[in-house]
C-alpha cells in the first residue's frame, strides 16, 4: 500500500508526463483501430454488395476483354437447358452533375434484363410499383437508383444524371428510386445504377456483348452435368466460373493495399510503443533517488518490479480505451479515403456506415496493453538491478 500511495503522489505532481504517457498509447490505439477498422468496412460493404446482386446465381459465364457475345445468351435459352439464366452489362461511371463531392461520385452501372434477372436479384421485382418498369424497358437512357444513392446525389423520379464514362458525357433519366428491400443489407443498392440491358450497351459501347451471365445450376450430380456439357458448348476464350471466385480475385487485388494499411497501423503501434518506452524511462530515472530509499528501507527488487509494471497496466488500460474511442472517430475519416482509393484504383464500392468488429476492437486492446507493458520491462527491470547505494548516488546514473 504504501508504494503506491507514493507512486499515486508522484503522478500527481508530475500530471504532464502522466498525460503525455496516456496520449501515447491512445494515439497507437487510435491509428492501428481506426485503419482497421476502415479497412474491414470497405471490404465488407462490397463483398455484401456483390452477393446481393449476385442474388440466387451458382454460376456466371464470362469472356475475355469484350466479354461473352450476346448471341449465346441467346442460343442458351433457345435451347431450352438453362431457362434459368440472366445476361448482365456492368460498368462504373462518375457523376458530373448534380454536382456532389469527391469521393462520392462514382456509380456502378448495372444493365439486366429485367424479366430474366428478377428470378435471381431480390431488388428487381415487377410488382414495386415504385419504378416504372415499363419506361424502363421501353425509354432508352433510362434507370433506377437506390434511395440512399438519390438521397447522396439529391435526384428523384424525373431528374437527370449527367455521367462521365469513358471520357464522354452521357445524360439518363431517373425513372424510379428503389426503397430498402427486406432482408437485404440497407446499403446493397448504395452507389448503383440499374438501367434495362440495352441501355448499358450503349453507355458502354458494348453493343453485341454482355458482361457476362448468370446462371442457376443445380446442386449435386444432375448440376455438375449440366456444368460439364455447357463447357463443351462454350466458344474459346469463353469459361464458367462461381460468383464466389470473382470476388475472391477483387479480395486478392486489393490485398498489398491492406498490407500497406496494415503495416501503417503497426508503424504508428511501434511510435507510440516508443513514446512510452520514453516516458516510463523518464518517469523511473525521475524517481532514482525514491527507489534507493525504498530499497534501503527492505523493499525487495520483486515488490518494485510489480509496482512499475502494475503503473504501466493501469496507464494501458486507461490510454487503450481512450484510444478505442478516438479509433471509431478517427476510422469514420479514413473509411472515405479508404473508399475513394479502392474507387480509383480498383473497383467502385460505396460505404455509408463504419463497421464495429469485436476481432478489431479486440485487436487494438491487446496491442495497446500489452505494448505499454513490455515497453515498461526494460526501466523496471534497471530499476530494481542496481544496488541501493548505486541507485542514490548521482555520479553512478550520470557516468552509466
Amino acid at each position: 500500500m504504501m508504494l503506491w500511495r507514493s507512486a499515486w503522489r508522484y503522478l500527481g505532481r508530475h500530471r504532464w508526463l502522466l498525460l503525455l504517457s496516456l496520449l501515447g498509447v491512445a494515439l497507437g490505439v487510435a491509428v492501428v483501430v481506426a485503419i482497421d477498422l476502415a479497412n474491414s468496412s470497405a471490404l465488407r460493404a462490397f463483398r455484401l454488395s456483390s452477393e446481393a446482386l449476385s442474388g440466387r446465381a451458382t454460376h456466371q459465364i464470362v469472356g475475355g476483354p469484350r466479354g461473352v457475345p450476346e448471341t449465346l445468351y441467346r442460343d442458351l435459352r433457345l435451347s431450352g437447358d438453362f431457362e434459368a439464366s440472366a445476361p448482365v452489362v456492368e460498368g462504373y461511371a462518375r457523376v458530373s452533375a448534380p454536382r456532389v463531392p469527391v469521393g462520392d461520385d462514382s456509380l456502378h452501372v448495372l444493365g439486366v434484363d429485367i424479366l430474366a434477372a428478377a428470378a435471381f436479384i431480390p431488388t428487381v421485382r415487377i410488382d414495386n410499383h415504385a419504378v416504372d418498369w415499363t419506361r424502363l424497358l421501353l425509354q432508352p437512357a433510362t434507370g433506377v437508383v437506390g434511395e440512399g444513392t438519390a438521397q447522396r446525389l439529391g435526384v428523384g423520379v424525373g431528374s437527370m444524371l449527367h455521367l462521365l464514362i469513358g471520357g464522354r458525357e452521357r445524360t439518363v433519366t431517373v425513372v424510379g428510386v428503389l426503397p430498402p428491400t427486406p432482408g437485404m443489407p440497407t446499403h446493397a443498392m448504395s452507389g448503383l445504377l440499374l438501367t434495362d440491358i440495352a441501355t448499358a450497351q450503349e453507355l458502354f459501347a458494348k453493343q453485341g456483348y454482355l458482361s457476362y451471365i448468370d446462371l442457376i445450376v443445380p446442386h449435386g450430380i444432375p448440376g455438375e452435368r449440366e456444368l460439364r456439357e455447357l463447357r463443351t458448348r462454350l466458344p474459346p476464350g469463353i469459361t464458367v466460373v462461381q460468383p464466389s471466385g470473382t470476388r475472391y480475385a477483387l479480395e486478392q487485388m486489393t490485398a498489398a493495399f491492406r498490407l500497406n494499411l496494415t503495416a501503417l497501423s503497426l508503424l504508428a503501434l511501434v511510435v507510440g510503443t516508443f513514446l512510452i518506452y520514453n516516458t516510463m524511462t523518464f518517469a523511473v530515472l525521475q524517481r532514482r533517488t525514491m527507489i534507493g530509499t525504498l530499497r534501503a528501507l527492505g523493499v525487495t527488487r520483486g515488490e518494485l518490479y510489480r509496482q512499475i509494471l502494475g503503473e504501466a497496466l493501469l496507464i494501458g488500460v486507461c490510454g487503450t480505451a481512450l484510444g478505442m474511442v478516438l479509433g471509431v472517430f478517427l476510422g469514420e475519416g479514413l473509411l472515405r479515403l479508404v473508399t475513394r482509393t479502392i474507387n480509383d484504383l480498383y473497383f467502385t464500392v460505396q460505404v455509408s456506415q463504419l463497421h464495429l468488429t469485436a476481432i478489431g476492437l479486440a485487436k487494438g486492446a491487446m496491442l495497446g496493453v500489452g505494448a505499454t507493458v513490455a515497453a515498461a520491462m526494460v526501466p523496471a527491470w534497471e530499476a530494481t538491478r542496481t544496488p541501493p547505494r548505486a541507485v542514490m548516488n548521482r555520479s553512478v546514473i550520470e557516468g552509466r
